[in-house]
Order: C-alpha cells, then structure tokens, then sequence
C-alpha cells in the first residue's frame, strides 16, 4: 500500500527561517553569530519539517545523523529541540535532550540553553533553569534526561 506523502515548503521554510532568525551560534569560531545552515544542514532540516503524512502530521518521527565530530551535530540537534519546543505549534510539549549519563545529556541542552538566552525572542518566552527550560504559556518543556539513576543501583 503506498502512501501519499506530500512537501510543505511552507512548514520547511519556517523550520529554516526559524535555525537562522532566532538561533545563534554559543561556542567556537561562530558564537554569537546567527545559525546559517550549512546545505547539508539545511536539506535535513527541510526534508523532516516538510514532508509530511496524508493526516498532515510530519512523515519522519525519528531522525539518525552520523557526520564527523566538530561538524555541528550538537548544534543542530539543539535548534530541533528548540523548534519542537517553541514552533511546533503542541501544546504540552515535552522534548529531552538523553543519554546514557547526565553529562553527555547535557552537551545538547546546554547548547539549546545558550541559544535561548542570547535570542531577546525565545528568551522572551520562556524561563531558564540549570536543568529545564520552560515555556509557561503553552506548559511546555525541555529537560536534561539520563540513565545515570538507573545505573548508580
């Protein structure tokens, strides 16, 4: 049975538009400039937020990225979690940044963290804690998980 699976360039460009309006770079040689995806980057953002279902939801529900260290992995994975958390239109949102230990958690949550102070929009919305940022008006959440209390028994 073949499934019907349509492009919205519209809902890619506003995932787009979000990486590079609202995101900054944190660390490296880029901090504090804007996230201009790369075209690598670019294309696998477009191609998750884009495509979509029949039912109008997203096709991909999962993404697996393997590109070689110091290419930016942590970073585009933060600005997904941002836009999950601030543009994806949900209610209620829960996005984790997980991992087999709290540190290795982290390295993505703080990233999004530091994004979200140095944008005046985002931070505008939401409330930064050491392990949690939150969005009130919709009670939405992103949290730091790990398997570190499960493994210490």
């Amino acid at each position: 049975m073949a499934t019907d699976y349509t492009f919205d360039d519209r809902a890619a460009s506003v995932a787009v538009a979000f990486f590079e309006r609202l995101l900054r770079h944190s660390i490296g040689e880029w901090a504090g400039q804007p996230f201009v995806l790369a075209l690598w980057q670019r294309q696998i953002v477009r191609d998750v937020f884009g495509w979509k279902r029949p039912d109008g939801t997203r096709r991909y529900r999962k993404v697996y990225l393997e590109v070689p260290r110091k290419n930016g992995k942590s970073t585009l994975a933060a600005g997904f979690a941002l836009y999950l958390l601030f543009a994806d239109g949900e209610s209620g949102a829960q996005v984790f940044s997980a991992a087999a230990d709290r540190e290795q958690a982290a390295i993505v949550f703080n990233e999004a963290k530091a994004m979200v102070a140095a944008s005046p929009v985002l931070s505008g919305y939401a409330r930064i804690y050491k392990s949690s940022i939150v969005i009130e008006s919709s009670r939405s959440t992103f949290r730091v998980l790990s398997a570190d209390a499960f493994t210490k028994h």
